[in-house]
Parts: structure tokens; C-alpha cells; sequence
């Protein structure tokens, strides 16, 4: 059980405020029992206190999850997303955050991390293995999970919350009574969901990625190894064994490739790595991805043509941000540092220049042909400049849309000026910055999602 000091220490009341007043916000979606973020807020010290005896007396239960299925395409499984309540969103984030201190030597890459190591390490391999963990998160098991978080001498007492929060039930509403008993899976959605995967395979990432004569690469469920041909074979063999023997968990092998890389080449977290003719492979976007971003570009066209309400000036700015994404630390919420968002910035690193040639003869195509002649086509941006202008001028850059820095005034004659927002509706800061929320960054939240699913 815990004790007084150590729930004093990681759920004070103090401590749990601190973590809701950071982390916890406003529009996070409602848990089963649909408290809002509003009366958490009104009733906020009862609820902390009740949390802190609740966990200092080792009888705090996690409420069942609400189901949210998100479905990728027609033809793919839908993927479960459980939502947990406000009162379980805090303890968790509180769990993660002391997971993320004991287990500091744990960093999940970015994609663009993964891509790096790609460019950097090709060419010194001449073949290649892509294996795809099925279902990674719903067949950890937990006896394994348990016996690797033990090996960090875990107290009792926060092992137990661990164990309660990945054996609590998703469930579609709260008339569900149906019990299951759960011995296996991570619930996806939950703060502390990655981290606990991400210490199930540690073991593997080290073993594989601090060899010499290969390099290992792996982004959540998706594993690349990069090979020569005196080990090529050896090594499939070896981490099958691991993946499948020691870890108990299975592979997708309609999604399993390997072989020569000039010959095949292969896609990975959107990329896609070809042979151009040059003695070493390039990177360039996947083809499915090429004709995702284009589709996307043509839909932004056609909901202009056929809107009433987009007015020139924000269908040329809504294209602008697609063309050049932007940077701002406010549309995820945590402003400790600048986020990029948008599509050029996550393929920055293809070395096929030649296709951002081709968007903007897209774009300039569908202008002509649509015969938009009322746009100032001066005002659109350019793929090529803005590629440019995120390798070698970011910093100093006024090309990239940096929704940040306007001031108040800015803010208010943007979303008159672009959005046709009456002036006499503007009437203070608030109103201001609500509308700015909504017309300016919820569109950038919303483009980043299109991109997350390239590499889910």
C-alpha cells in the first residue's frame, strides 16, 4: 500500500491541482459519467481531496472508459480510443508524469527523428526488413508488462494504480453491465498508454538498436531494420524469434516486407525511400500520400467554388497554411515550446524537390482551370519557396504562417478582413480571441489530423 509520505509526495492535493492546472483542459472530451470541465473546476478542492484519501488508502478504482471508435478507412478495423473520466484523466496524467521521472532513459522518437535516422544510415545498408506488430497495444501482455515495471523496484502502491488503469473496462455507454476479466492490452487514448508500451519493448529497442552491424528503427507498432546480405537473413530470423517468442506478440505478415532496397525500396511512417537512378536511394513521399494531399487540395478548390460563405480572402489564406503549415505553441495547448504543423513540414525531408514542382503547377492549374480570375494569383504561396524557407531560413522567415504573433488589433482586423467577421461583433479582447480559436486554429488542429493518419 502506499504510504502517508509517498501519496504526500506524487497525489497531495498541491501536487494533483498543479498537474490539472497544467495539464487537464478545458475542452477535453466528456468521460462516462460526463462531468464537465466546468464543475471539475467549481468543485475542484472536494474532488482533489477525495482523489488524494481515495489513492492514500489504496481504494481508488478507475471508472469504466467510454468507447470512441475512429475508423481510418472503409476498409480497415475501426481503432478504440478509451476516455477516461476528468477525475481519472488527472491520476493518470499524475502516473505518467512519475513514470516518464523513473524511466527517464525512455524517449519515444518523432517520425521525423525515425526519418532522419533513415537519411543518415542508407547507405551503408544493402537490404532491408519492415515488420508490422499486429494489434501492438491490445496483446501486451500484462504479466510481461508487470514483471519489467517490478525490475525498477516500483512501490506497491503506484503499481497497483498501473495495474487497475490497464485492466479497466472500455465500455460504449453506461448502461453496460457485461464484466471482463482483462489480461491482456493497453487501452489506447490514455496518458500513460505509450509510455507502458514503449517499456515493453524497451528491452528489444536496446538489444537491437545498440548493435553495429544493422540499423534498427522502430516507431510504435512499425519496426524497420536496415541490413547487409552476409546478415540479412540471419537477422529476420532473430527478430521474429524476439518479437514473437520472447515478447508473445504477433506480426502482420500481409504488411511484412525485406529484400534488396535498390531493387524494391520501401515506405515507412510516409515516406517512401526509391532509387532515382543515383548510385543511393532518395527519400520521397509515398504515392498513396502524394494523392491524398493532392485529393485535398482539389476539395479546397471545390468548397470554394461551391460556398457562399468562403469569402477570396480566406480561401486564399485557408490555402496559403496548407501550402506552408504554420508554427504556434497554442493549438496543442502545452506553449512551453513552438509546434509545427502541416504537411510540407513533416515531409521536409524528401529529396525529391521535383514533386513540390509539380504542386505548384497543380495549384496553378486548378486556378486557371476553375477560372478564378477574381483571385490575385501574386497572393498564393509557392511548395518550392516555402520548402526553401524551412531548410534554410526558419528562424528569420515571414513566409511561414505564425498565427502567434499578431497582436490584439492584427488578431481583430484578420478576421474582418478575411473572414468577414462584422467589426461591431469584436467588441472586447475575449471575444476576440474566441473567434481567432476558432476561425485560426481549430482549421491547423484539424490538418494535423489528416497528417497523423499517414503514420498510423
Amino acid at each position: 500500500m502506499y504510504s502517508f509520505t509517498e501519496s504526500t509526495r506524487l497525489f497531495s492535493v498541491d501536487k494533483l491541482e498543479d498537474t490539472f492546472n497544467t495539464f487537464i483542459k478545458s475542452n477535453s472530451a466528456l468521460g462516462i459519467d460526463k462531468m464537465t470541465y466546468e464543475y471539475f473546476s467549481n468543485n475542484k478542492l472536494d474532488l482533489l481531496n477525495y482523489i488524494n484519501v481515495k489513492i492514500s488508502n489504496d481504494t481508488y478504482n478507475f471508472t469504466p472508459y467510454k468507447e470512441k471508435l475512429i475508423v481510418k478507412s472503409r476498409s480497415s478495423y475501426p481503432r478504440l480510443i478509451s476516455i477516461p473520466t476528468l477525475k481519472d484523466k488527472l491520476v493518470l496524467k499524475s502516473i505518467h508524469i512519475e513514470l516518464t521521472k523513473i524511466y527517464d532513459e525512455i524517449k519515444q522518437p518523432l517520425p521525423q527523428e525515425c526519418v532522419q535516422e533513415i537519411k543518415s544510415s542508407i547507405h551503408l545498408f544493402s537490404h532491408f526488413i519492415k515488420l508490422d506488430i499486429a494489434n501492438f497495444y491490445g496483446n501486451i501482455k500484462h504479466g510481461i508488462l508487470i514483471d519489467k515495471l517490478n525490475r525498477k523496484n516500483m512501490t506497491n502502491g503506484l503499481l497497483t494504480l498501473i495495474s487497475k488503469a490497464i485492466t479497466t473496462q472500455t465500455v460504449p455507454s453506461n448502461d453496460s453491465n457485461d464484466f471482463e476479466i482483462i489480461t491482456q492490452g493497453i487501452p489506447q487514448g490514455l496518458s500513460i498508454s505509450n509510455i507502458l508500451a514503449n517499456i515493453y519493448l524497451h528491452d528489444l529497442d536496446m538489444q537491437f538498436g545498440n548493435r553495429d552491424d544493422i540499423k534498427y528503427i522502430r516507431y510504435v507498432d512499425d519496426i524497420l531494420i536496415l541490413c547487409n546480405k552476409d546478415n540479412y537473413e540471419r537477422i529476420y530470423k532473430e527478430i521474429k524469434y524476439e518479437v514473437e517468442g520472447i515478447y508473445n506478440l504477433s506480426l502482420n505478415t500481409t504488411k511484412e516486407e525485406k529484400g534488396l532496397i535498390k531493387e524494391l525500396g520501401f515506405a515507412f511512417l510516409g515516406y517512401a525511400v526509391k532509387d532515382f537512378g543515383k548510385a543511393i536511394p532518395k527519400l520521397t513521399v509515398r504515392e498513396a500520400n502524394k494523392k491524398r494531399f493532392e485529393d485535398s487540395i482539389v476539395m479546397l478548390f471545390s468548397k470554394y467554388k461551391f460556398s457562399n460563405k468562403m469569402s477570396p480572402e480566406q480561401f486564399i489564406f485557408s490555402l496559403n497554411n496548407k501550402i506552408t503549415g504554420s508554427v504556434s505553441k497554442k493549438v496543442s495547448g502545452d506553449e512551453s515550446k513552438d509546434y509545427k504543423y502541416g504537411w510540407l513540414f513533416y515531409f521536409s525531408q524528401m529529396e525529391d524537390t521535383g514533386y513540390l514542382y509539380h504542386l505548384d503547377w497543380l495549384i496553378d492549374k486548378l486556378l486557371n482551370k476553375q477560372n478564378f480570375n477574381h483571385l490575385n494569383k501574386s497572393n498564393v504561396k509557392s511548395f518550392v519557396k516555402a520548402f526553401y524557407e524551412i531548410k534554410y531560413n526558419f528562424k528569420e522567415s515571414n513566409y511561414i504562417h505564425k498565427p502567434d504573433s499578431l497582436p490584439i488589433e492584427e488578431k481583430k482586423r484578420l478576421l474582418i478582413d478575411i473572414f468577414k467577421i462584422p467589426e461591431r461583433t469584436l467588441i472586447d479582447p475575449r471575444t476576440i480571441d474566441k473567434q481567432y480559436k476558432r476561425l485560426v486554429y481549430k482549421p491547423i488542429s484539424e490538418y494535423e489530423k489528416d497528417i497523423k493518419n499517414l503514420i498510423s
